[in-house]
């Protein structure tokens, strides 16, 4: 798988989880979407939908990194850059 394949499956993950625990349409999760701007999205919200990727991904988010994530894309590159040092 390319590294632009691992990336778009890594969004439609993050996407689909998103979607799920926020209760929100997934057309409305885009890379520019700001994370706490999304409907239904709030601290406890972002911590479930944190935990849910991180087991998915099998991957380990730094919490300092979590505080620069401004937007969904911001979240799908911390995410992206874990998975391909695994």
């Amino acid at each position: 798988m390319s590294a632009q394949q691992n990336l778009e499956a890594t969004f439609g993950t993050i996407r689909e989880v998103i979607a799920k625990v926020a209760k929100v349409p997934t057309e409305q999760v885009v890379l520019d979407s700001p994370v706490s701007g999304l409907d239904n999205v709030d601290s406890i919200v972002l911590l479930e939908i944190i935990a849910r990727v991180e087991t998915l991904l099998d991957i380990d988010i730094d919490e300092e990194a979590l505080f620069e994530i401004g937007t969904v894309g911001d979240f799908v590159t911390l995410c992206h850059q874990q998975v391909s040092a695994r």
